[in-house]
């Protein structure tokens, strides 16, 4: 058989768009199950990937809840040992001689653990002030 090439076209311009679209659904349609199990296998991973990360936020959110939870008791804590070591520097100083001072010592300790953060603050500035103002007697 021998070609011979001339200039008529086999399709029209008109209708070649038509074309292409009908040569790139025809390819479409041959690769198309080829990739079609590949497609499944992959949404499938997302999902359990997508379960996984929403497993890993919600065990993030308890060691955070946690973590906060053992912050706050630290300070607290901190301000705990703050307090009783100013108490400490009143007693070396012997200035625990004040029953005033000596009964509210004695009130502070025993209900140092029910006490807020704000009122721990509070004890802590009231016997800074009461250290400063009996060293400064003393001097």
């Amino acid at each position: 058989m021998k070609l011979i090439k001339t200039d008529i076209y086999d399709i029209t311009e008109e209708n070649l768009d038509k074309h292409k679209l009908s040569i790139a659904d025809n390819i479409l349609n041959m690769v198309g199950p080829l990739f079609e199990s590949e497609i499944e296998e992959a949404e499938e991973d997302l999902s359990k990937y997508k379960l996984a990360k929403a497993q890993l936020d919600t065990d993030l959110q308890e060691v955070k809840t946690q973590l906060e939870d053992i912050q706050v008791e630290f300070g607290r804590e901190t301000k705990r040992k703050k307090l009783l070591n100013r108490i400490r520097q009143l007693i070396d100083a012997n200035l625990t001689a004040d029953p005033n001072l000596k009964s509210e010592v004695i009130i502070l300790l025993k209900v140092i653990d029910k006490l807020e953060d704000n009122l721990l603050d509070e004890h802590i500035e009231r016997m800074i002030k009461t250290i400063s103002k009996r060293f400064s007697k003393k001097i």
